[in-house]
């Protein structure tokens, strides 16, 4: 299904979140490499949100505080210090990075601001020791240009740091690894002028392509990320959280925009049902205590209770699904349980649309419905964990279900790997930004006056199709995070075509992927490999089984799929000859290929092979 996004009223805008490849970290003198073994220190905390200046909580972070999570830091000798562990100050705004984030701001053609100041932005999910994050606004009001001559605004460039990187989560707690906090990050953020998921993609590519010219930021997996703000007419800014796959955004986007366009009808249908919810709830536990469902079973197994509240008017709206067929599952029942899973860690929830199931029976279901008082249209649902945890699942689910009788709420949602979303945190607010005291303000004139204009990475397009590569491939290599490796790679690698280096750096992941190989491989690893190929040790039928090996264990062992030498070759293309005797030539190259493949190149195999089946 495409969607008519016109008639949906579809309004995007995205914020890109880049690693800067700076020396030190934002507000301290650490390095900004990130430590991946075991830690050195281990520290463990629990946040709270506080009022702030405007004299109110903001509601995301009193959300995460009624998680009651207990926060665990890695923490490394060599790269965190007491900045990190936000027992000491912080030391000052890092001017490489200010530069850096200044040039981009150049490139989008955005005004800086006349004095930096220093924000701290509230944030209690435990990814910042200090309970927030700083920010900084650099510049404003710049714009670029994308398919078709539209104009899409940048309205801001700001300086950030990065937060930690999580490493572990379960009901308890959260396991954070310290080295990454504070690494430098540039924020571009858009107006919301985007109107179809393609021009979300394309913005995006363009914006990494400027942020890649500067040729100071970090490259591979994580090092970029994408949040999505997305409405629809009657529908809400819902932001999307942790994109990092460019091919997903489009889909990220359509399922968003088709998932609001659900609950909108949703909520007219519940207003013509004059639905409502009274908030009661029931403990059923004594209801289910024989019954053989085993999620039931193991709660009270362990004393825990089964809750239930009444949704009147809601019966055969909660397994209405809102994505077209064929695409994953999303449906009113499926928020309700993200709310349950969001708020106290419950596995989910049961409805009266699916039962009975799950070992729980029609006279169950009865008896619930008499317990709960539902009748008619109404359905209930239920949560079963121990007594908090189910209290303030059901508490979640019932607030939701009364956002579903008015439309879309406002919220921030985490991306799916299948382009759904699942909920996250509700939408912050205003309340969760005051100023940075510990430092003073920046006047980025003097930098200003220092910086010279950079050209942009697609303006070597012309100069890359000269070196035979496709408009198309051109195009795709400098928007890819290789430009800068391709162009030192082809002066390099002589012997190597540009049009196969620039195929290899776009496709080598993809084909690892494919043998389940997820695991970041260095830029050291790339050079060498493509090396040993261009000076004829390795064969280019062996640069994936070399990568994956490299992959799995961590060590790029080239010996292991080094070429043939002469003699030997010629030595086995005899044995598969006196083997074939009679075999048409085309099948005797089949023969030897599947046999060396990998050990000679291909070309130089059937040339020799000419030879000597003569």
């Amino acid at each position: 299904m495409v969607a008519d996004y016109k008639e949906l009223g579809l309004k995007a805008g995205i914020e890109i979140h880049q690693q800067l490849d700076t020396r030190h970290k934002l507000f301290c003198s650490c390095p900004t490499t990130i430590r991946n073994d075991k830690a050195d220190v281990i520290v463990k905390r629990r946040l709270r949100a506080s009022v702030g200046e405007t004299g109110e909580m903001d509601v995301a972070a009193a959300y995460e505080q009624l998680r009651g999570k207990d926060f665990i830091y890695h923490a490394y000798n060599d790269s965190v210090c007491d900045v990190e562990l936000d027992e000491e100050p912080i030391h000052g705004l890092n001017s490489e990075a200010l530069e850096i984030a200044l040039q981009v701001s150049l490139m989008l053609k955005s005004k800086p601001v006349d004095c930096i100041q220093v924000m701290r932005k509230t944030v209690v999910d435990g990814s910042n020791t200090s309970g927030f994050q700083r920010t900084a606004l650099v510049a404003r009001n710049g714009s670029i240009t994308i398919t078709g001559g539209k104009k899409v605004s940048s309205q801001s460039v700001c300086i950030e740091e990065e937060s930690a990187k999580i490493e572990g989560r379960t009901t308890e707690s959260d396991t954070y690894n310290l080295s990454r906090l504070g690494i430098p990050l540039v924020e571009v953020a858009t107006g919301a002028d985007m109107r179809t998921p393609e021009e979300v993609k394309e913005t995006a590519e363009y914006l990494g392509m400027v942020l890649r010219s500067t040729g100071k930021v970090k490259r591979g997996i994580g090092t970029i990320r994408q949040d999505v703000n997305v409405s629809i007419a009657r529908g809400a800014r819902v932001e999307i959280k942790g994109a990092q796959e460019l091919r997903m955004l489009p889909r990220l986007v359509e399922y968003e925009a088709l998932r609001q366009k659900g609950l909108v009808e949703t909520a007219a249908e519940l207003k013509r049902r004059k639905a409502s919810v009274d908030g009661g709830i029931t403990d059923v536990t004594h209801i289910l205590t024989s019954c053989e469902s085993s999620i039931i079973k193991s709660v009270l197994a362990k004393g825990g209770v089964v809750l239930a509240s009444r949704l009147q008017g809601f019966k055969g709206m909660m397994l209405k699904e809102f994505l077209p067929q064929g695409a994953p599952s999303s449906r009113l029942g499926k928020e309700f349980s993200g709310y349950a899973r969001a708020y106290a860690g419950v596995g989910g929830v049961l409805h009266t649309d699916e039962l009975p199931k799950y070992g729980i029976t029609s006279p169950d279901v009865e008896a619930i419905e008499k317990a709960t008082g539902c009748s008619g249209n109404d359905v209930f649902v239920i949560v079963a964990d121990e007594k908090g945890k189910a209290e303030r699942a059901i508490h979640a689910v019932v607030e939701r279900a009364r956002q579903a009788t008015i439309g879309v709420p406002p919220e921030v949602r985490k991306a799916n790997d299948d382009g759904t979303t699942t909920f996250l945190r509700p939408m912050p607010g205003s309340a969760r930004m005051y100023p940075e005291t510990d430092i003073p303000l920046v006047d980025p004139g003097k930098l200003m006056k220092t910086i010279k204009p950079l050209g942009l990475l697609i303006e070597k397009a012309a100069e890359y199709e000269k070196s035979g590569l496709s408009p198309d491939l051109a195009k795709s290599i400098l928007y890819s995070d290789h430009a800068l490796l391709f162009e030192q790679l082809a002066k390099e690698c002589g012997q190597l075509s540009p049009s196969y280096i620039a195929d290899t750096l776009l496709s080598f992941r993809k084909e690892l992927a494919t043998l389940g190989i997820s695991a970041e491989i260095p830029e050291g690893t790339l050079r060498q490999t493509l090396a040993a190929i261009n000076s004829g040790k390795l064969a280019k039928e062996s640069l994936i089984p070399a990568l994956a090996e490299a992959g799995k264990t961590g060590t790029l062992e080239l010996s292991k799929h080094a070429v043939m030498t002469d003699s030997q070759m010629e030595k086995e293309l005899r044995e598969i000859i006196a083997a074939n005797m009679g075999m048409p030539f085309n099948a005797l190259i089949g023969r030897a290929m599947e046999r060396l493949r990998g050990k000679a190149p291909g070309q130089k195999i059937v040339e020799k092979l000419k030879s000597m089946a003569k």
